[in-house]
């Protein structure tokens, strides 16, 4: 069979099409002119604008029938205008973190089981941690993961870890009582620090930064294990902590 080209999906080019035809529209849009527009049956798009609607990215007026853009655009329009604010507001302190410290750093959002790199700085001509912008992790990783979670209220702790602990490796913090005990810790300290539990050979240090636009963030600092030298440990929690006050305060 001869290589393709490319691959496409026409039902995603048309679910984005039909967004754009929405948003040029005013006083929102039939599915028979929308149907004109795109050039195929009243079905076809009845049934794309179905699951656009039941997803939030579209409202459908129950009198005239006709549909406007839903929520879940603002939404997604928010939470990107909020990233870029985020990384505004990030990115001189990241600098002058990696640069005092000689360290990876990252700026992590919380999704739903997950943390999404925004924005990273590494040490230029060294050997270190790299994740670009866009890297997920699993949210039960680490010290990130728990600076998340002590965030968050008690139902959703418990909505998440009732699902169980990842064994990531043979340091991994598997027991539901001892997580819990270091959540605790994380919310009285406002930190943590991980060995080994997600990587083996990585050592993090995870300081919240606060909410922007409804997105949990946090610093991360990472390094290796077999690099770690005396006290620095504590001075990366100490000038983590500060970047995190000074970004906090420039959100504000």
């Amino acid at each position: 069979m001869p290589p393709q080209a490319g691959y496409r999906a026409p039902s995603v080019g048309r679910a984005l099409k039909i967004l754009e035809l929405v948003a040029q529209s005013r006083g929102g849009i039939g599915i028979s002119e929308l149907a004109r527009h795109l050039g195929i049956s009243k079905g076809t798009v009845f049934g794309l604008c179905k699951q656009l609607e039941a997803g939030g990215a579209l409202n459908r007026d129950p009198e005239t029938k006709r549909y406007g853009l839903g929520p879940l655009v603002a939404t997604l329009a928010r939470r990107g205008f909020a990233q870029a604010s985020l990384r505004d507001a990030a990115g001189p302190e990241m600098t002058r973190l990696c640069g005092r410290l000689d360290e990876s750093v990252f700026l992590g959002v919380m999704g739903r089981r997950e943390v999404m790199v925004v924005e990273a700085r590494q040490p230029p001509e060294q050997i270190r941690i790299s994740a670009g912008p866009g890297t997920r992790l699993p949210l039960l990783a680490g010290a990130v993961g728990k600076v998340f979670l002590a965030g968050q209220p008690p139902a959703v702790v418990d909505k998440i870890l009732a699902q169980g602990l990842p064994r990531h490796t043979p340091n991994s913090v598997t027991d539901l009582d001892e997580y819990r005990e270091q959540l605790d810790q994380v919310r009285e300290q406002g930190y943590a620090v991980e060995h080994d539990e997600y990587l083996v050979g990585i050592w993090g240090v995870a300081v919240p930064v606060g909410s922007a636009g409804g997105l949990a963030s946090a610093l991360y600092v990472v390094g290796f294990t077999s690099s770690l030298k005396p006290g620095h440990l504590d001075e990366v929690v100490r000038e983590t902590m500060a970047s995190a006050r000074a970004i906090r305060s420039d959100l504000q």
